[in-house]
């Protein structure tokens, strides 16, 4: 009769414990993430840098491949300050 009791007594904690505390999902680091991002960084500052428009515009397509029309249109908006602040230094 002990074992029957321990064990209700063990399937009742288990059922009150909490989850394990995860971070939000914004704030955890996954490798390849960090990657892209950096990869995004470099070849947008080259674009800026040398490249065309077009050049930009498939660097975000490849970073964001489901990026919409509005959303595109402000990068590329971005892209031509960046271009028009860099002429200017």
């Amino acid at each position: 009769m002990g074992s029957g009791a321990a064990q209700g007594r063990q399937l009742e904690r288990s059922q009150n414990m909490s989850p394990r505390w995860k971070p939000p999902k914004a704030d955890r680091t996954d490798a390849g993430v960090l990657r892209r991002k950096r990869e995004l960084a470099e070849k947008l500052a080259f674009a800026v840098e040398y490249g065309s428009e077009d050049e930009f515009v498939a660097a975000v397509k490849k970073f964001k491949p489901d990026v919409g029309k509005e959303e595109l249109k402000t990068w590329i908006m971005r892209f031509h300050d960046a271009r028009r602040a860099k002429r200017r230094l």
